[in-house]
């Protein structure tokens, strides 16, 4: 098995040895926290820009941390904000001063929709791709290879981009057509198994002369034999969207390159609902699938589709409508 690598703390500030027992404690507990590390490393940086000499938490530290960037949105500010605070009650726990432990956290802009693709418009996608990329284009030998099966894959197996760009070729096994996702989101291991078409695809593609001499290590390889930056795929993916004349709606509304991954988990409950499968048994499935922690983040996906909604209600209520007595109210 593949040996796990943990993002490593920068520890340049005054803060360095708090934030390693902090994290420590808290990988002790068998947490990866990544995410924590990734957001203490900014604050790290923040502290040594602001000149930092003691480990206290002033006011004006805080407040100066909690402003929103430029070009950042709500939620990414609120999660940096969160583990700066959880820093700062482990802080408070071992006697030292921070105030700010309790202190509210910006409200999160909870009213983003998804942009589901319909089936034509993933044609015209993916025909927009391949085209683009039928011949290999300057400074860049193997992106015209790796980008057709890579947006296949992203439309058809549901993965967020980075589990796709980190994808290591000892992790797949195109006998059996199985992709092992290791170390995703939560620190799960998960294994998605490809339809026999994609299956193929990628057979084609890792069979490749050039494929075979950059992609050692990386499925989806870059020029310099590492992966590709999901900033760089995610331009790129603009670029496809305006070439198969789907309209980007603006900053925050999409369509977003994570909206493959929403819009491969409704077609998945919509083909399930046309099968006359019960979709509250299967939803565990999708869950387990698509690597989720917890079944209310799949059955988001219902509310996307109202007719599949409205038809594990209506199943709920014929089930369970008679537990609760109706109750009449006097009108006053």
């Amino acid at each position: 098995m593949r040996e796990s690598k943990l993002l490593q703390l920068r520890n340049q500030s005054v803060f360095a040895p708090y934030f390693t027992d902090f994290v420590a404690q808290k990988r002790a507990l068998g947490n990866k926290y990544d995410a924590c590390v990734e957001a203490l490393n900014l604050f790290d940086d923040f502290c040594m820009k602001h000149v930092v000499e003691k480990p206290v938490i002033t006011e004006e530290l805080y407040l100066n941390w909690c402003r929103q960037r430029p070009n950042e949105n709500a939620t990414t500010q609120n999660i940096r904000i969160q583990y700066v605070q959880l820093f700062c009650k482990y802080l408070h726990n071992n006697g030292m001063d921070a105030p700010y432990v309790f202190h509210p956290l910006p409200k999160r802009d909870r009213k983003f929709i998804p942009y589901i693709f319909t089936e034509e418009e993933i044609t015209r996608l993916i025909s927009a791709i391949d085209k683009h990329n039928s011949v290999p284009a300057v400074g860049t030998p193997i992106r015209h290879l790796v980008h057709p099966v890579l947006f296949r894959v992203l439309c058809g197996c549901g993965l967020r981009i980075n589990e796709a760009l980190t994808l290591k070729t000892e992790d797949v096994d195109l006998s059996q057509g199985i992709f092992l996702i290791r170390e995703a989101k939560g620190g799960k291991d998960r294994m998605i198994v490809l339809s026999n078409s994609l299956k193929e695809i990628c057979c084609a593609y890792r069979a490749e002369p050039v494929i075979q001499e950059y992609g050692h290590e990386y499925f989806f390889p870059n020029r310099d034999h590492g992966y590709y930056d999901s900033s760089t795929v995610y331009a790129d993916f603009r670029k496809y969207l305006l070439l198969s004349g789907i309209p980007h709606r603006g900053r925050g509304h999409g369509p977003r390159l994570h909206d493959l991954r929403h819009t491969f988990a409704v077609r998945v409950l919509s083909n399930w609902q046309r099968e006359g499968k019960d979709l509250y048994t299967c939803l565990p499935i999708l869950q387990t699938y698509l690597g989720h922690s917890q079944l209310s983040a799949t059955e988001k996906y219902l509310r996307l589709v109202p007719e599949l909604y409205s038809q594990v209600t209506g199943a709920f209520e014929a089930e369970f409508g008679n537990v609760f007595p109706e109750v009449q109210y006097e009108e006053r």
